[in-house]
């Protein structure tokens, strides 16, 4: 986005407000992102806002720029530009506070030079602004405060003309600013979107017709400090029922198979899909939500194939992080406390139940579909990281024991059970990325799961390999394998290999390839299959 375009913007502010809607990337957290939040690095970590910590820029004691949008008759801005004239000290301290170079020097400057030294500013504040979530100003260290902006935009107006001496392609300004103005969506929302088309059959033997699934996404992200972000999801979809999902030899395949990116059983009515909020308590991130939450959401997962939205990387609902995580989930709350930069890195904790809106017998917030989360992160270097989990949950007769919010993980016996299923999980994960080309990630869990008058154990591990950026265009290669939650002793171990590559065809539109095998999935026969998917997703 050029230099030009924010200057332009910087003349009205409900244009800067679409054009902060308009700067940041699209995408379905986390998310996360991602806002999520996700909105970052992973979906499920606040974006906070760069620190600017310094008070914001007043151009004179109790004076407010934007209640003074015509120039001052007593200001000489015919002529040179001098120190004590408002424009002179309100730039003064633009340039020191973001550290632009506007070449002021305590000596009157030209018209001219004064532009120029706008102009830096200008481009210095640009990428700040592109970092800030939502369209709200920062009040936080190292954003973009109101309070500067409006004096960026009264500077703008007065020195218009010289600004568009200098740079040529400060044109038709009044034009744009009215487009703007016409197509504005909001001033503190963000809306992205995402569309996945999914083709996916069985190479060989039992139902091998070709299907084609669809999931849409509408994600409303707002902020309204700042530092704060509301997600609020819409979606849809046509999942394919568990009871019809690939079968090869009359056994059921395991979940992945028919899950993953079309995950929203709404037979493509559409309907609300997640609400959360997330805000900083002191230096803690909080988490809170109303429905549909994930322990991923909150909690970091140390995966190299999970980008929280189930349709960007891993093709397999399995594969993307550890089976941990799909425990529990719905309404609840979760912080991170950080503690170091490096060794013990923070911790996080968090409660979550099904049924919290349900007022009747062994629902509502601590009824027999609940689960509490306790997990330490370290950062050992800066290439590797990783968690210890534990989650203690309680699952009714009949749910799924990883199910989450979505179609179960693993086996039959894994998952239900004809009584409440009392667990204690434990599980460790860890990624190693040597270089910006090559990660590497991996994990283990386990759980003692009371069912009745007996305990299952219940194991699962994994790992994956991901090759980011391998054409230099910012597709990605990868290879799991991993057993699915199974229980102990009871026969055959269902093992599941994957191998896709995420070809980014352009910024808004990836196809993604990908071969599933899968081995004995109800634990007793040597059953296999071997799945073929051609994921197709639109971001915008």
């Amino acid at each position: 986005m050029s230099s030009a375009f924010w200057k332009s913007v910087l003349i009205s502010p409900v244009a800067f407000g679409f054009a902060m809607l308009l700067s940041t990337r699209v995408m379905a957290a986390p998310s996360t992102e991602s806002i999520v939040a996700p909105v970052a690095d992973n979906a499920n970590s606040l974006i906070f806002n760069k620190a600017s910590g310094t008070n914001p820029v007043r151009v004179a004691a109790g004076e407010n720029p934007a209640s003074k949008p015509q120039v001052d008759p007593t200001d000489d801005v015919a002529s040179d530009v001098k120190p004590g004239q408002w424009q002179y000290t309100a730039l003064q301290g633009i340039a020191t506070k973001y550290d632009c170079n506007a070449n002021l020097n305590n000596k009157p400057v030209t018209q001219i030079e004064f532009a120029r030294g706008l102009n830096a500013c200008l481009n210095t504040v640009e990428p700040l602004l592109a970092q800030q979530p939502g369209s709200a100003p920062s009040t936080a260290p190292g954003g973009v405060t109101r309070e500067d902006l409006e004096v960026l935009k009264r500077l703008t107006q007065e020195y218009r003309a010289q600004l568009s001496e200098i740079d040529g392609r400060l044109v038709n300004t009044d034009k744009k600013v009215a487009q703007l103005q016409a197509n504005q969506f909001s001033t503190t929302t963000k809306l992205k979107g995402e569309a996945v088309f999914n083709v996916t059959s069985l190479l060989g033997g039992g139902d091998n017709n070709i299907i084609l699934g669809d999931r849409v996404r509408l994600l409303f992200q707002s902020s309204f400090t700042g530092k704060d972000i509301l997600w609020t999801r819409l979606a849809t979809g046509n999942q394919i029922s568990p009871n019809t999902q690939f079968r090869n030899n009359g056994a059921p395949s395991p979940s992945p198979i028919g899950a993953q990116v079309v995950d929203a059983n709404l037979n493509n009515a559409v309907g609300l899909d997640w609400l959360a909020y997330q805000f900083p308590v002191s230096n803690s991130t909080v988490y809170v939500a109303a429905f549909n939450g994930l322990q991923s959401d909150y909690a970091p997962t140390f995966s190299v194939v999970d980008d929280f939205t189930g349709a960007g990387l891993s093709v397999s609902a399995f594969a993307e992080d550890s089976p941990i995580y799909k425990i529990g989930g719905g309404t609840g709350a979760g912080i991170t406390v950080p503690f170091a930069e490096t060794g013990l890195k923070s911790a996080t904790l968090g409660y979550f139940a099904f049924g919290a809106n349900n007022p009747s017998v062994n629902n509502g917030i601590f009824g027999n579909n609940n689960s509490l989360l306790a997990q330490l992160n370290f950062q050992l270097s800066p290439q590797i990281e990783g968690g210890l989990t534990y989650i203690n949950s309680s699952t009714s007769a009949g749910s799924s024991l990883f199910g989450g919010a979505g179609v179960p993980i693993g086996t039959n016996a894994a998952n239900i059970s004809a009584s409440t299923t009392n667990a204690n999980s434990y599980g460790a994960a860890i990624s190693f990325k040597p270089s910006e080309t090559l990660n590497f990630s991996g994990f283990a869990m386990t759980s003692s799961a009371k069912r009745g008058a007996g305990t299952d154990n219940i194991w699962s591990y994994g790992a994956a390999l991901a090759l980011p950026n391998i054409d230099g265009k910012g597709s990605l290669a990868g290879l799991t394998f991993g057993a699915e939650p199974y229980v102990g002793g009871l026969g055959r171990t269902p093992f599941q290999l994957q191998g896709f590559y995420k070809y980014k065809f352009s910024d808004n539109i990836a196809i993604t390839p990908a071969l599933i095998y899968v081995t004995s999935t109800d634990e007793t026969n040597s059953n296999s299959a071997v799945i073929g998917v051609i994921r197709t997703t639109f971001t915008f």
